[in-house]
């Protein structure tokens, strides 16, 4: 008989939500409905998916999708072992985003015509949201990974609905906001506040007016200052402290991604003149 892994549960300390994953498993699971909307991922081996009286093999590269109160198993196919992630979310969560995408206040879960897709784009969507919630680095990181990602799903279940133009005056002001506050925990949900928008409109726009996405900006403002203190001969590890950074490897890999350089080597770098 094989033996199963222990499952993994995580809940986030910033949405409702619930990560299951668990490796190398032989677990089978009853047909069963949950109040929750759930969405998962096959990592290794063959699932057997059953959802809306339907049976489909599901292998890495599928994501499922499950409405709440949907009748639904997967299990790895008999004698074999599998490897998975699930993630479980209160449904009030994505009817707000639903109601801001398709632009009503309507806020009611609006249940998801596909119960599974091969689209590499949701596949790696997925799997980048489930790492960003192991790491739990920011509100922000966090918040964004997860509109980012639900946005699509839901664009790509309601065929793509039109988006309304928002205004300059708006996306300048959550620009102000982060400038401000790029060394605090802010959140997607105060940034959006501050500037009138939706969480979705906010992420959507502020990429489409300044090339990159409000956490992005965040990070760079806080590396600008990082290089400016290093400069000074500050602390590394007191500058990862105080401009907010998880902690001193949150601080070291973000930089590295901005400069091309590690903070000790930019802060042992010395300023020369050139001689012509």
């Amino acid at each position: 008989m094989l033996a199963n892994s222990n499952p993994h549960f995580l809940r986030s300390s910033i949405l409702p939500f619930e990560l299951r994953y668990s490796s190398n498993s032989s677990a089978c699971y009853k047909k069963h409905t949950h109040q929750e909307f759930s969405i998962g991922v096959v990592d290794s081996g063959i699932s057997e998916y059953f959802n809306q009286n339907k049976k489909q093999t599901i292998s890495p590269g599928s994501t499922v999708i499950v409405n709440p109160e949907e009748v639904h198993s997967c299990n790895p196919q008999k004698g074999t072992n599998w490897s998975y992630k699930m993630l479980y979310v209160e449904p009030e969560w994505i009817a707000k985003l639903q109601s801001q995408i398709l632009n009503d206040n309507n806020n009611t879960f609006r249940p998801f015509q596909i119960t599974h897709t091969d689209c590499p784009f949701i596949y790696r969507g997925f799997q980048s949201l489930s790492h960003t919630l192991i790491e739990d680095e920011s509100k922000i990181k966090v918040e964004q990974t997860a509109i980012n990602f639900f946005s699509e799903l839901i664009l790509k279940d309601t065929n793509n609905p039109s988006l309304n133009v928002i205004s300059k005056k708006a996306i300048d002001c959550a620009y102000q906001y982060i400038s401000d506050n790029f060394d605090k925990n802010i959140s997607i949900s105060e940034i959006a506040e501050v500037s009138g928008l939706s969480d979705f409109y906010l992420i959507h726009s502020f990429r489409k007016q300044y090339g990159i996405t409000p956490h992005a900006y965040q990070i760079v403002m806080r590396i600008n200052k990082a290089k400016s203190l290093l400069k000074n001969g500050e602390n590394i590890a007191s500058i990862a402290t105080d401009l907010g950074f998880t902690d001193q490897s949150h601080f070291h890999r973000n930089f590295k991604s901005v400069v091309a350089a590690t903070p000790k080597q930019y802060k042992a770098s010395k300023s020369s003149s050139i001689n012509n």
